[in-house]
């Protein structure tokens, strides 16, 4: 399995190599963008998406601001970025979007950059950045303005810049990293040195770099080390000063909240998750790869660098995005020697599994979308089974989860919002309390919406004089209407609609606390309302 007799002229340059995997990213990830259906989760639609909307309207800028607060639990610079793109080209999910599915082509971009440098081959480069584009992480978290794909992306570059100054030692190169290890420090703090610095180590042990190297040019390691920290720590310091309660109070929280020691196994599903279908054949790549020296061991070592950590901290899946230069690399490295099938066939099934299932819950539900699915996964199936061309290998993946994101998933109706609501939301100010529902509501009317954890007297008195309605999901009825009460206000209800709404990550969107029974309803009647959530608003006024 080789790319090099028939490898185009065209790819071989690492400037048009890199530029058309850009471009490619931009084809793969971005059709679906802007679906309010489409697949999100909490962090995004309330935080990502709101935060650089209250920054326009209260004219925040330095600190970022959520709900009437400073939002300093995470560092600013995609907040920036998220203000920037809204004032440019309007607030939408497209506008937000497009800057993720960008960071996301870096991060392709970058993986095969650093293939091609410590392979020495561009057509290494060009299957690391295929293979990054067929995984599902990529899938899902390169769609979505969120956290962790910006900084693993930047994470990535600054290596990819690093060994660029290793081999020809290049001031700008080395320049270069220290810029995007800052930017990176001020998109998710000091989480940004896992990617870089796992590569480095990994170099280190296996020879790829020494020590003595490093020790020769220790001036001007440590000049860019001073730079890095004298753009990325004034923020900090600034936020201390400005807000110093706020600021330990946070830190507090996030230490407690990240569980530190905490054994978390259910990552090893989450790399299931992530890296689909490709997952196996990258096992069988690892397993060849601890016998092996060169790049094979660079890349295993790398990727158990930047996986093992998160064994021992509360992880989320994508938690495991900066593992996945590391696994395409592997693979894109040992892909001509793996002879066996079972590893193709396995991860082709499971993908067609999972995308299956989603087609056949909307085709059972009559939501559409499903018709979509049949021929990419036809295509996977076909291409995976037994050995075909290696454009085929990686084009048939990419295709399915774009199928699955753009059509398929978005036909689900997951936070979908009726257009009377989505009108009165750009009519007047609404609140959201606890849930958040409509969580769409604010990023479909352009407006942050101001949710409420809890009210007290004050935010009634408020609400009831402005003539603000309250949203409350049906699993928070009773704590509203017990906080209403009993702060002597009344609340009567101004209207209701039904939808399957996120709860946590993008696939859990079933009415908190459906059993099996409304499942089993549901699935007997074709009728999702045994499921859905009822959305309530409500008016609040003086008794």
């Amino acid at each position: 399995m080789s790319l090099s007799p028939s490898f185009s002229p065209l790819l071989r340059h690492p400037v048009s190599q890199s530029l058309l995997l850009f471009l490619l990213a931009f084809l793969v990830l971005g059709p679906g963008i802007g679906e309010a259906t489409g697949f999100t989760g909490k962090d995004e639609f309330f935080l990502g998406l709101r935060t650089p909307m209250e920054m326009i309207e209260g004219n925040h800028w330095l600190v970022p601001f959520l709900d009437g607060a400073p939002r300093i639990r995470k560092p600013p610079l995609l907040y920036w970025l998220g203000r920037a793109g809204y004032e440019t080209a309007g607030i939408s999910l497209i506008t937000a979007r497009a800057i993720a599915v960008a960071f996301a082509g870096l991060l392709v971009v970058a993986t095969a950059g650093i293939a091609r440098r410590l392979s020495g081959k561009p057509e290494t480069g060009w299957l690391a950045g295929c293979i990054l584009l067929g995984c599902l992480g990529l899938a899902t978290e390169g769609r979505r303005f969120m956290l962790d794909v910006p900084v693993a992306a930047l994470s990535a570059t600054a290596l990819w810049a690093f060994i660029q100054w290793l081999d020809f030692r290049r001031f700008s190169a080395l320049t270069a990293a220290a810029l995007l290890l800052a930017a990176g420090f001020l998109i998710k703090g000091p989480i940004v040195a896992l990617v870089c610095g796992g590569g480095v180590l990994a170099m280190l042990v296996c020879g790829r770099l020494r020590v003595d190297e490093l020790r020769g040019h220790w001036l001007a390691l440590l000049g860019h080390g001073l730079l890095a920290a004298a753009i990325a720590l004034p923020w900090f310091f600034v936020v201390r000063l400005l807000y110093p309660e706020a600021a330990e109070l946070m830190l507090a929280d996030e230490l407690e909240s990240r569980q530190f020691f905490s054994l978390s196994p259910n990552i090893l599903l989450g790399l299931l998750n992530i890296a689909l279908p490709w997952v196996f054949v990258f096992l069988a790549a690892a397993w060849r790869a601890r016998i092996q020296h060169g790049l094979p061991r660079i890349a295993l070592l790398w990727f158990l660098l930047t996986f093992i950590p998160f064994f021992f901290i509360k992880s989320f899946d994508r938690y495991l995005i900066g593992s996945l230069p590391a696994l395409a690399i592997l693979i894109a490295v040992t892909l001509p020697q793996l002879q066996a099938r079972w590893p193709f066939r396995l991860g082709a099934t499971l993908a067609v599994l999972f995308a299956g299932a989603l087609a056949a819950f909307t085709f059972w539900f009559g939501l559409g979308g499903w018709y979509w699915l049949p021929l990419p996964a036809a295509y996977l199936l076909w291409a995976w089974w037994s050995p075909r061309a290696t454009g085929h290998l990686l084009a048939a993946p990419m295709l399915l989860w774009m199928t699955l994101m753009s059509a398929v998933f978005p036909a689900i109706g997951v936070n979908a919002v009726p257009a009377s609501v989505v009108e009165l939301g750009h009519e007047k100010p609404v609140a959201m309390f606890d849930g958040p529902q409509p969580a769409m509501l604010p990023i479909l009317s352009g407006q942050t919406h101001r949710h409420y954890g809890k009210l007290d007297r004050f935010d009634l008195e408020e609400i009831a004089v402005t003539g603000t309605p309250v949203f409350v999901e049906d699993k928070d009825l009773d704590k509203f209407h017990a906080t209403v009460d009993g702060n002597s206000f009344r609340a009567s209800e101004l209207g209701r609609y039904q939808t399957l709404a996120s709860h946590g990550s993008g696939l859990r969107f079933a009415r908190v606390g459906a059993t099996k029974a409304d499942w089993q309803a549901a699935f007997a009647t074709r009728d999702l309302k045994p499921i859905m959530t009822t959305v309530f608003w409500f008016g609040i006024s003086k008794p």
